[in-house]
């Protein structure tokens, strides 16, 4: 592998390569090292480089003029099992994405799960649902994914109770309302506390058919007169050096604003932009609203920790753990009219929770000291019962707790309104900056509430302690719900069969316009509910196993030309 930075190369360089990756994170870092040690010459581009500079970070400002992207009523995530803050409140999470290589997975806790069967069915009661691929011919490269993550087996429902060490308890919860659901956490594999950082997975390829070019920014992809097949690309540095990539196949991995932006302010050839004859691009902009169902405080937390926590399963030589949560059953989403949505449990632990310091004694962070020595020792039964539950019942850790509640992430019904366009506003580099107008509408709303409501008394029925719902919920209609999104935009340049309702074919490849490729959330068919990092690496392995084939049938036919290369011309 070699890693150039186009700061510092000659201005009007030409680059050729066989295929280039716009963008340095998850989905682009996937592809390249699924083409990694074949004959194809592979260029990932990145507009920023191995760090987070401040400068670079501006090239994603937004105008948001539709839902607010976080709520100044949010609660965020906090301390609980993620062990971090997942969120800001003064920052919008549309703003948490990452120009650097490794892209979003700088800012993620790893919280990883699969699509639904039911995601992938159309639903009578949801326009445009329904995948053009089925579940099952994402099974290869799902396994293929979780691997990558690190990850134990891609079991989310209660089919993973069977491989679990100990099985959870049947609470006797309705299964015509509510389902288990899990979720598992992505680590590095030598670093169980940090997150899987895909920078960190592409300093791991060594193959000498990909390189990195780094601080290029991609400002324009250029297609034939006839707008029929992608040509090449337009880069600037921040340095105001300028370079242009040529090459037969171009993958857009540029993020669900980003790749739908790039496709917009491509209008030299294509005024309304490339792939947008029918005016999609840009269109169906998902996310996962995301809310506190209910909460549980005081003598309530311990007894519902102790069937919402970690379970684990040995795969792969080494202890997997899954976080047990709920979602609303198939069944009453088409007796309702409900899209999917799951609940998952977070704790928030008191000051004096032993393990916490005991954390923060090992790692040095203490600013107590005496106190968090004092935390552990006054704890000694639950550090012997926790280390128990851990290390021999494969369970999670018992904490003391002010507070458990269930925070959800909810499916959102395509709206052609909630939508990605081009203001008027300009970046450093003459780009128009993407408008954002996300929209919730009531369906998701009524999921919420209703999963809400299903939790609270069935977990009455079967004798748990019954929740304190948010006002908006229990107070009926006339209190506003408090949402806020999960910086996981998706569907924008959405998959599908029909150009008038989708951007790119069931091969990911811009309908009408040969050799460009989208990877990413923005080719979701449907956003589902669950995070979206192991779906979408799915989806760039499948599309990776695609463009090896398309290689080869096209070098088939090109036995007279000599294999392109990386060499740089000056222009």
């Amino acid at each position: 592998m070699m890693s150039r930075d186009l700061r510092s190369m000659p201005h009007g360089i030409e680059i050729y390569a066989d295929i280039a990756i716009v963008g340095g994170g998850p989905a682009g870092i996937a592809i390249a090292r699924e083409l990694a040690d074949t004959r194809i010459r592979v260029l990932v581009i990145e507009s920023g480089g191995s760090d987070y500079e401040a400068e670079i970070q501006t090239l994603n400002s937004v105008e948001n003029i539709g839902q607010p992207s976080v709520s100044p009523n949010a609660v965020p995530e906090g301390r609980g099992y993620s062990g971090r803050l997942a969120w800001l409140n003064d920052v919008p999470a549309f703003e948490l994405r990452n120009r650097m290589l490794g892209g979003s997975s700088h800012t993620w806790i790893g919280k990883c799960a699969a699509f639904d069967d039911v995601d992938f069915r159309s639903r009578p009661w949801l326009p445009l649902s329904g995948w053009p691929i089925e579940r099952s011919q994402l099974l290869p490269a799902l396994d293929r994914a979780a691997k990558l993550l690190n990850l134990g087996p891609n079991r989310y429902d209660e089919s993973l109770f069977a491989l679990l060490h100990s099985t959870p308890d049947d609470l006797g919860l309705d299964r015509r309302l509510l389902r288990p659901f899990f979720w598992q956490f992505s680590h590095m594999r030598n670093q169980r506390a940090v997150p899987t950082r895909f920078g960190r997975l592409a300093l791991d390829i060594t193959a000498t058919n990909i390189d990195f070019l780094t601080h290029a920014t991609v400002t324009r992809i250029n297609i034939d007169s006839h707008g029929r097949s992608v040509t090449s690309l337009d880069l600037k540095s921040a340095a105001g050096r300028g370079a242009s990539v040529h090459a037969n196949t171009i993958v857009l991995c540029g993020g669900g604003i980003e790749n739908a932006r790039l496709l917009l302010a491509s209008n030299s050839v294509l005024p309304a932009g490339i792939g947008n004859g029918y005016d999609v691009v840009g269109r169906y902009l998902c996310d996962h609203p995301r809310t506190s169902l209910c909460r549980f405080t005081g003598r309530d937390i311990d007894p519902i920790a102790q069937h919402f926590n970690f379970y684990g399963l040995s795969h792969a030589g080494r202890t997997q753990f899954y976080l047990r949560g709920l979602s609303l059953s198939p069944e009453i989403q088409a007796q309702e009219g409900l899209t999917n949505c799951a609940a998952y449990p977070v704790q928030i632990y008191a000051q004096d929770d032993p393990w916490v310091a005991l954390w923060r004694l090992t790692k040095g962070t203490s600013k107590t000291f005496k106190g968090d020595l004092l935390a552990v020792a006054k704890s000694a039964d639950m550090v012997t019962s926790g280390l128990y539950n851990r290390l021999v019942r494969k369970r999670g850790l018992p904490h003391r707790s002010t507070e458990l509640r269930f925070d959800v992430m909810a499916e959102q019904q395509l709206n052609a309104e909630s939508r990605i366009t081009l203001t008027e506003r300009r970046d450093k580099f003459g780009q128009p900056l993407p408008r954002i107008n996300w929209k919730i509408g009531t369906r998701e709303i009524d999921s919420v509430k209703r999963l809400a409501l299903v939790i609270s008394d069935e977990f009455a029925r079967v004798g748990l302690a019954k929740p304190k719902l948010p006002d908006w919920i229990a107070g009926g209609e006339s209190d506003a719900p408090v949402f806020m999104d999960m910086a996981h935009p998706s569907c924008a340049t959405r998959m599908g069969t029909d150009p008038r309702t989708s951007v790119v074919d069931i091969n990911a490849m811009v309908h009408g316009t040969e050799g460009l490729f989208i990877a990413g959330s923005s080719v979701f068919p449907t956003p589902g509910h669950a995070n979206p990092t192991l779906m979408l690496l799915a989806l760039s392995i499948r599309l990776a196993d695609h463009l090896k084939q398309r290689h080869a049938a096209t070098q088939s036919h090109r036995l007279h030309v000599s294999e392109p290369d990386l060499s740089l011309q000056q222009g």
